[in-house]
């Protein structure tokens, strides 16, 4: 790994629901009723050149507990080994009241990030186009039924063929994660239950000309969710990104 990485940091302030792009991919999309300040990596998102980062603001009720106080929002992407340094940094309503712009929701703004070196390319610009139904494929269906039955069958081998390509993805932009694998092996051994499969419950909005299909489930819960069966106040659930490479359907993120 020789190149620059980022991260992103974000500011939201109840009031508001708020979502923010990268390159016309969602990364972040909630309401929230407490202030929040999510971060994360952001350089498997990129490109060399010019990005595009994308915040849409809508009203949303204030919450109980900031009841005075009205939406904010920021988004900020900084180098990964220089946190003080910003290279991009959008926020309302200071950005708009600064060029003197309507700051009435909702609204959409686009700005730019300008990355100038070189970066590996993301697996999701390698992905095929598909034109697919919001409700999805057989292909894309299985390919989450393969990874709940590793899950339910504390399948190793299953498991690592499901998430192989997201596993080749984080160590080719941040390099080699042997304590997360192990992490992901000891999780896999956990006594886990998991959520009923329920393909008709699945979703898969559809990115970038079908490359990207963001999987979630309409009734709002976790695309897959497990709770621990000796204490169920434990459990995780995720939503992901799939991309189709090799001729199918894979989760890259």
């Amino acid at each position: 790994m020789d190149h620059q990485n980022y991260a992103y940091r974000i500011l939201h302030r109840p009031a508001s629901y708020a979502r923010a792009l990268v390159n016309g991919i969602p990364i972040y999309s909630r309401v929230v009723d407490k202030n929040v300040a999510p971060s994360g990596l952001i350089t498997h998102w990129l490109a060399p050149g010019e990005n595009t980062i994308t915040v849409e603001l809508a009203p949303a009720p204030r919450s109980p507990l900031t009841p005075l106080l009205g939406p904010h929002f920021a988004m900020i992407v900084l180098p990964a080994d220089e946190l003080d340094r910003q290279v991009f940094h959008w926020e309302y309503p200071d950005s708009l009241l600064a060029a003197a712009s309507p700051v009435e929701l909702p609204l959409a703004h686009v700005g730019v990030l300008h990355v100038a070196h070189e970066l590996p390319v993301p697996a999701y610009r390698r992905g095929a186009p598909e034109d697919f139904p919001i409700e999805g494929t057989p292909a894309q269906r299985a390919a989450v039924a393969e990874l709940y039955e590793a899950f339910a069958t504390r399948d190793a081998a299953g498991f690592e063929s499901a998430m192989e390509l997201k596993t080749t993805e984080f160590a080719r932009f941040y390099g080699p994660q042997p304590l997360a694998a192990a992490e992901a092996v000891q999780r896999l051994g956990a006594p886990w239950v998991m959520e009923p499969f329920d393909a008709e419950d699945l979703r898969f909005d559809r990115y970038l000309d079908g490359r990207v299909a963001h999987v979630r489930r309409a009734s709002g819960r976790p695309a897959v969710r497990a709770v621990n069966r000796d204490d169920p106040r434990f459990g995780w659930g995720t939503d992901f990104f799939m991309t189709r490479v090799d001729g199918r359907w894979r989760i890259f993120w």
